[in-house]
């Protein structure tokens, strides 16, 4: 049964030094790739950026859209971007509770989408 109510999201992949950024969202136990809803007809890069500002302070230098590393969830549609950025990220305003450099190897609580997306962008293993 197809999910029609699917909560467009920008959803950016932030690597550096062969680690990739999760971010966990106050009160949940799992991380995520960061990112956020989309806003009327704003691109998912736009979103991505703005989100990766909004939360981590992070100042986007360039963004490249990953059409074919998009996913579906059951709640969401993930369009993915891999975003090069400048400055530390630092946890601003409410939302997010915690952000991690994750190595891809070490065993961390994510939701599966992390790991499909990773993989679709050869990142990770599946």
């Amino acid at each position: 049964m197809a999910n029609h109510h699917l909560r467009l999201r920008g959803t950016a992949v932030v690597i550096r030094g062969g680690k990739v950024l999760l971010v966990r969202d106050r009160g949940r136990h799992r991380f995520s790739l960061p990112g956020g809803g989309i806003k009327g007809n704003e691109p998912a890069a736009s979103a991505a950026g703005r989100e990766l500002f909004e939360e981590l302070g992070l100042s986007p230098v360039k963004i490249t859209r990953m059409h074919d590393c998009d996913f579906k969830g059951s709640a969401s549609y993930h369009k993915v971007c891999l975003i090069e950025t400048r400055g530390e990220p630092c946890l601003r305003g409410h939302e997010l509770d915690k952000f991690v450099w994750w190595d891809m190897k070490r065993e961390i609580p994510v939701f599966s989408h992390v790991k499909v997306i990773l993989s679709k962008m050869r990142l990770l293993e599946s």
